[in-house]
C-alpha cells in the first residue's frame, strides 16, 4: 500500500502529511514536451509507471501553466510535474481565450504564457535533484539547447535574489543557501516514441543517443566539467536515456502488477521504474558527483527535510510567479530572450510613436472640443496601426492615447458646456464666477457657443443677432431689454406680475421636485453681464422700471375716435370712459394685488397653472406692446414695417364678429351692452332700441426661425400665402377656435442638407376695431406633450386691449418649470405635434355700464 499525498502550487499543504520523523526527501521533476497521442500526458504516465499505480488519472487542465506534485513519505521521494505551454494539450485549450487572443493578438498572449512557463521550469531546476526531460518523438529536440542556455543565463542573474528569498526559510541547510539550489540536478531524457529497431538493438541505440546528446550539450557549453557552474549535469557512468517500451497486452500487465504487489519475480530490464530507481537510490545514499576532470572539487548535494523543502519551495514559487517582468534584471533578460518578436515590435512602434504624435499635433487650433480631439486621435492611431508591427501595437496605442489626452488637457481643452439649445461653449476651459471653488489658474469668462440667431424685438420692427442663450433670463428677458432702447422702448407696454422684494435679502423658493436643469439657469445668473458686452445694448440695470404711468400717449387720436358714435344715427350718445378697460393712459389693467404675494421668495422658473400660489418670478418672460393706432395696419399692404417676413406671408387674418348693441331702457341713455351674435348683416336694425353690426378684428400668429425668417399661419399647421395682389382669402376663425402649434418647419429656401429649420410661435398680432367692444387675450402655452404644464402670464383675468389699436404679444423664447427647460423639438417631422398655444387665447368682451 502506498502512503502519499498530492498537492499543487501555490496551495499550502496540511502538516499532517508529514510523518513523526521528518525524512530527507529526494525530489524528481518531470518537464518537457508531450503530444496528444497518449491518453494521459507522458509526465503523468511516468509517475504512474514508477508506482505501478494510477496516482494521477485526470487530464483536466485549469491553467495554462501549473505545477502539481506527489509526496510519498514511505519511499522518501517527492515527484513534481508541470503543465505548461510546451505541452500540446495545453495549446489545444487556447480556444477558451478567443476574446483575449482577438483583442491582444496571439504573439502577445503566447509570449506571456511562455514567460510564465519558463519561470516554472527554472523553479523546478532549482528545487529538484533529478529532472526527467520528455521528448514527444524518438529523436532529441534541438530546441531544448536554446531553452537550457536561456535558463542558465537567467539563473545566474537571479542568484542574489534567490539567496534573499531563501534567507527567510528557517532551518535551511547552509549549502542550499550558498548554492541557491539543492544541487546541480541530474537530467534524464525520456522519449515517448520508440525507434523502429529490434529489441536486441535497442540498448545499442540507447547508448548512441546518449553519446550524441552528450556531445551536443558539451559543444554548446550547456554542461561543463564543473557541474556547479552549469544548469544541470549528466551522469558519466549511468544510463540517462530511456525509450518508452511497446504497449503490453493485458495479460502481461496483470502479471507484472501481481508480481509487484507480492514483491516476487524480477522486473523487466527495460522498465522505467528500474531506470529511475537507480538514480533515486544513488541520490538517497551517496548523492551525485558528476564533475569531470582531475582537479575538480567535491560537488554540493543537499537532501533537505520535507518540511524545510516545502517551506522553501512555496516561497520560491511565489517569487518566480509574482515578480514583474521589469522588476529584476534576470526577468528582464528572460523576457528579452524569449520574446524576440515582442522586442522587434517594441522597437518598431517606438520609432513610429513620435510620427503619430506629430500627426495629432498638426494644424491644431488654440483650443478644441472633445469630438475634434477624438477625431485627431483616431487619425494618429490609424497611422501607428498602419506602420507599427507585432503585439506591442496595442501597448503603444495606449501610450499614444495617454500622450494625446495629456497634450489636450494642458491648456487646449474647450469648455463645451451646453447652452439651453444644446450647443457647446467654444471658450477655453474657464470659470463663470470668480468665487467658484476650482482651479485658480482658470480665467473667468462667460459661456459662449459662437452660435448666433437672428431675432426680432418685442414689437417686431427691428431684427438683431442673438447670442446662443445659456440661461432663461437672457433668453426671455435680457435680450429684448437690450434692444428695447433703440426700438420699442417708447411704446406702451403692459407690466406683467413679477416679484417685488421688500428688502435686499431674498432668495429663490425651495420647490419640491426641482432638478438640476432648473438650477442650471441660476448657476449662470451672472453670465448676462459678460454677454451684454458682446450684445446690442447696455446693462439691464440701466433701464428704468417701466410702468403704465410712464407709457406714452401714442394712440391719443385713436381714443378720441373710439368715443364717437358706434352706429348710424346715434352720434349724440357718448360712452362712459370710466367703464372702458383700456391699457394705457387713463386705462387700467385687471387688478393684481401684490399683498398676497411673497416679498422674500421668488419663483425660480416661469409661471404655469401648477405653480405654487403666492410666489412670482423675478422677471416676466412675456411682453405686450401697443404699436399705436389700428390704422398702422393696412390689409392691402400687409406688414410693411416688419422685416424678415417671407413673401406673401406678412398679412393678418380678418376675424368678423357680429355684435348687437342694446339700449338699457331702465337707465335711459346712460349705457349700452354689446353682445356677440351670429352674423346678421352689417348695420341692420332688428328691433326698436337694438342695433346689429359686424366688427372686424385682425389677428396674426407669427412664427420665427433661427435665421430670422418670419411668417404668419393661415390655420393651425399651415403657412399663410397671400395672392400676388395681396389678397388674403383665409379667416382667423380656425386660429381662434383651435389649438395652434407652437412649432412648425420653416419653409426658408437655404436649409443645409435639405433639413428644414424649426420656426417657433413668437408673436400674436391683434388689431382691435373702432367699436364698443374689448378684445381680450388670455394665452396658455403647453410647449411639450403631457405631463408638461400650461404656462400663463400671471394675470388672474384676461387682458383687455384698448380699441382701435395695434397690439403685439411676444411669447417666451424658451419655457422652464421646476423640473426642466423646454426648447424646440429635435425632429422636424413631429414639430407641429410637439407643443401648442391652447385655444381660447383671443376673445371679445362687451362694454358694461351698470
Amino acid at each position: 500500500m502506498l502512503y502519499g499525498n498530492k498537492f499543487r502550487f501555490p496551495e499550502k499543504i496540511d502538516d499532517r502529511i508529514f510523518p513523526t520523523v521528518d525524512p530527507n526527501v529526494t525530489v524528481v521533476s518531470f518537464i518537457g514536451k508531450t503530444n496528444l497521442v497518449n491518453q494521459l500526458p507522458t509526465k503523468i504516465s511516468c509517475i504512474n509507471d514508477y508506482f505501478k499505480h494510477p496516482i494521477f488519472h485526470s487530464t483536466k487542465i485549469d491553467e495554462e501553466s501549473s505545477i502539481e506534485g506527489y509526496f510519498c513519505s514511505k519511499k522518501k521521494v517527492l515527484f513534481l510535474y508541470s503543465y505548461n505551454i510546451y505541452d500540446t494539450n495545453t495549446l489545444a485549450m487556447l480556444d477558451k481565450h478567443e476574446d483575449t487572443l482577438f483583442e491582444k493578438g496571439f504573439l502577445h498572449y503566447f509570449s506571456n504564457l511562455r514567460d510564465t512557463s519558463t519561470r516554472h521550469l527554472l523553479f523546478l531546476f532549482l528545487v529538484s535533484h533529478i529532472c526527467v526531460v520528455t521528448n514527444a518523438s524518438s529523436s532529441f529536440d534541438l530546441n531544448y539547447i536554446q531553452l537550457f542556455k536561456t535558463l542558465d543565463s537567467v539563473r545566474a542573474k537571479l542568484q542574489g535574489s534567490i539567496a534573499e528569498v531563501l534567507k527567510t526559510v528557517p532551518g535551511l541547510p547552509k549549502d542550499w543557501l550558498t548554492l541557491g539550489r539543492l544541487c546541480s540536478p541530474r537530467v534524464l531524457f525520456y522519449f515517448e516514441q520508440r525507434p523502429p529497431v529490434l529489441d536486441e538493438n535497442l540498448k545499442s541505440l540507447q547508448h548512441l543517443m546518449e553519446d550524441q546528446i552528450y556531445r551536443l550539450l558539451r559543444k554548446c557549453r550547456v554542461i561543463t566539467n564543473v557541474c556547479t557552474n552549469s544548469l544541470f549535469a549528466i551522469p558519466s557512468n549511468q544510463e540517462f536515456v530511456f525509450f518508452k517500451p511497446r504497449q503490453q497486452d493485458r495479460f502481461t500487465f496483470l502479471l507484472e502488477l501481481l508480481n509487484d504487489t507480492f514483491e516476487i519475480g524480477n522486473e523487466c530490464p527495460s522498465d522505467f521504474r528500474e531506470f529511475l530507481s537507480q538514480h533515486i537510490t544513488l541520490a538517497q545514499t551517496e548523492g551525485f558527483s558528476d564533475n569531470v576532470g582531475r582537479h575538480v572539487g567535491p560537488s554540493i548535494f543537499v537532501l533537505p527535510p520535507a518540511r524545510v523543502w516545502f517551506d522553501a519551495a512555496f516561497k520560491l514559487f511565489d517569487f518566480f510567479t509574482n515578480s514583474p517582468a521589469n522588476g529584476s534584471k534576470g526577468f528582464q533578460l528572460l523576457r528579452s530572450i524569449l520574446d524576440v518578436e515582442g522586442q522587434f515590435s517594441e522597437a518598431r512602434c517606438l520609432k513610429v510613436l513620435p510620427l503619430a504624435l506629430a500627426a495629432y499635433q498638426e494644424n491644431l487650433p488654440s483650443h478644441y472640443s472633445s469630438q475634434y480631439h477624438e477625431n485627431k486621435k483616431t487619425q494618429a492611431k490609424a497611422l501607428l496601426s498602419s506602420h507599427g508591427r507585432g503585439p506591442a501595437v496595442q501597448k503603444f496605442l495606449g501610450r499614444l492615447d495617454t500622450e494625446c489626452d495629456r497634450f489636450w488637457r494642458n491648456g487646449r481643452r474647450m469648455c463645451e458646456f451646453p447652452s439651453i439649445i444644446g450647443n457647446p461653449c467654444i471658450q477655453p476651459v474657464h470659470k463663470v464666477h470668480a468665487e467658484e471653488n476650482s482651479d485658480s489658474k482658470l480665467p473667468v469668462l462667460p459661456h459662449m457657443s459662437g452660435v448666433r440667431y437672428v431675432s426680432a424685438c418685442s414689437c417686431g420692427r427691428r431684427q438683431a443677432n442673438r447670442e446662443d442663450p445659456y440661461d432663461v433670463e437672457y433668453a426671455n428677458y435680457g435680450f429684448y431689454r437690450l434692444i428695447e432702447e433703440e426700438c420699442c422702448g417708447r411704446l406702451r407696454h403692459v407690466t406683467f406680475p413679477i416679484f417685488k422684494p421688500s428688502s435686499d435679502h431674498f432668495e429663490p423658493a425651495n420647490l419640491k421636485g426641482a432638478s438640476k436643469s432648473m438650477h442650471f439657469a441660476r448657476d449662470v445668473e451672472k453670465l448676462i453681464t459678460g454677454t451684454e458686452d458682446l450684445s446690442l445694448g447696455p446693462d439691464e440695470n440701466e433701464f428704468p422700471a417701466l410702468s403704465v404711468d410712464h407709457l406714452s400717449q401714442v394712440a391719443a387720436d385713436d381714443h378720441e375716435e373710439s368715443q364717437t358714435s358706434l352706429g348710424k344715427g346715434e352720434t349724440t350718445e357718448a360712452i362712459d370712459e370710466d367703464n372702458i378697460m383700456e391699457i394705457a393712459g387713463t386705462h387700467e389693467l385687471p387688478a393684481v394685488s401684490t399683498k398676497d404675494f411673497s416679498t422674500t421668495e421668488y419663483l425660480p422658473c416661469m409661471l404655469h397653472v401648477n405653480s405654487p400660489s403666492g410666489i412670482l418670478p423675478r422677471y416676466s418672460s412675456w411682453s405686450l406692446v401697443c404699436l399705436g393706432s389700428s390704422s398702422l395696419y393696412s390689409h392691402n399692404a400687409g406688414l410693411s414695417d416688419q422685416p424678415g417676413f417671407l413673401a406673401g406671408s406678412g398679412f393678418l387674418l380678418p376675424w368678423d364678429i357680429p355684435v348687437r348693441l342694446q339700449h338699457n331702457e331702465s337707465n335711459g341713455l346712460d349705457g349700452r351692452r354689446a353682445h356677440n351674435l351670429g352674423y346678421s348683416g352689417k348695420g341692420k336694425r332688428v328691433k326698436q332700441g337694438q342695433h346689429e353690426f359686424t366688427v372686424k378684428i385682425f389677428i396674426g400668429v407669427e412664427y420665427e426661425c433661427p435665421r430670422g425668417h418670419r411668417f404668419m399661419s393661415s390655420s393651425p399647421g399651415r403657412i399663410l400665402k397671400a395672392t400676388g395682389a395681396g389678397l388674403v382669402k383665409d379667416s382667423a376663425q380656425l386660429i381662434t377656435q383651435n389649438d395652434v402649434p407652437l412649432y412648425l418647419p420653416c419653409p426658408c429656401p437655404y436649409n443645409r442638407g435639405g433639413k428644414a429649420l424649426i420656426a417657433q410661435l413668437m408673436r400674436l398680432h391683434v388689431v382691435t376695431p373702432k367699436a364698443a367692444v374689448h378684445v381680450t387675450i388670455d394665452p396658455k402655452v403647453r410647449p411639450a406633450p403631457p405631463p408638461c404644464p400650461e404656462f400663463v402670464t400671471g394675470f388672474t383675468e384676461p387682458i383687455q386691449l384698448s380699441p382701435s389699436s395695434y397690439w403685439i404679444l411676444r411669447f417666451p423664447y424658451v419655457y422652464e418649470d421646476e423640473n426642466q427647460i423646454y426648447t424646440h423639438p429635435k425632429e422636424n417631422a413631429r414639430a407641429a405635434q410637439h407643443g401648442y398655444l391652447l385655444k381660447g387665447t383671443c376673445g371679445v368682451m362687451e362694454f358694461a355700464n351698470e
